[in-house]
């Protein structure tokens, strides 16, 4: 069932993307609401939401709060390390189907590092799913995410499946505005490697990141370990303009 979302999303977000493509919607031109495009592709407004929240990941549209849904006038480029994107989008965006092993959630005392950021008592009790990633069944990312109990309890991570905790952190009113993330390489030894299915000693990229909604409230804690040779990332680095 949820692989058949998720085809909905992608053909719909597709299809979306093709009339943005053609000039139908002008950059800066808001496009109709929700329901007004639910309605011409006779899909739930919950599955035209999902669609447009592909093409705002990929920079083709911005949402304004109270104000609707604008095109860009530049989408972002693909895997654009500025975008705060989650790793099943990150997965979805090469072309493969996201899926999950190795997956367990549970009730840790925090780290100092993990407390610190959500900013609670070090060792106090929080909510940790950790679960390998895969991109049409080979395992691409190890990640682990720390988040506060009484923001999503261990049994509601653990029922998040292959899907978003950012999904599910804006269903409890708790939607992620930015995030500041460390990456740094780092070589894949002992557990690590053997949950990456990778030889001891293979180059990874770590991302570290910690998660705010819009008034600053640290909501999630994340460790990501990238197969370096599984993703291609990419920056957009402006200017300098007429710097002489």
């Amino acid at each position: 069932m949820n692989h058949t979302r998720r085809s909905l999303r992608h053909s719909l977000a597709h299809e979306l993307r093709a009339r943005i493509q053609r000039g139908e919607w002008e950059p800066g031109q808001r496009l109709p609401s929700e329901p007004e495009l639910a309605r011409q592709e006779t899909v739930s407004r919950s599955s035209m939401r999902a669609a447009i929240t592909v093409l705002e990941e990929e920079g083709y549209v911005r949402r304004m709060r109270g104000s609707g849904t604008y095109v860009t006038h530049r989408p972002a480029p693909p895997n654009d390390l500025a975008r705060n994107i989650g790793v099943s989008s990150l997965i979805t965006s090469t072309g493969a189907r996201p899926g999950t092993v190795e997956e367990r959630a549970a009730a840790v005392p925090a780290p100092e590092a993990v407390a610190e950021a959500l900013d609670v008592a070090a060792g106090e009790p929080v909510s940790t799913l950790r679960r390998v990633r895969t991109a049409d069944g080979e395992r691409v990312v190890d990640v682990t995410d720390w988040c506060r109990t009484d923001h999503l309890s261990p049994e509601e991570l653990a029922a998040i499946g292959t899907g978003s905790i950012y999904a599910a952190l804006a269903a409890r009113g708790l939607a992620v505005d930015h995030g500041l993330a460390e990456l740094a390489p780092r070589n894949a030894d002992g557990e690590l490697a053997r949950r990456l299915g990778v030889p001891s000693g293979t180059l990874v990229l770590t991302l570290d990141q910690v998660d705010r909604t819009s008034d600053g409230v640290a909501v999630l804690v994340s460790r990501e370990h990238y197969v370096a040779d599984a993703f291609t990332f990419t920056l957009l680095r402006r200017g300098p303009g007429d710097e002489r």
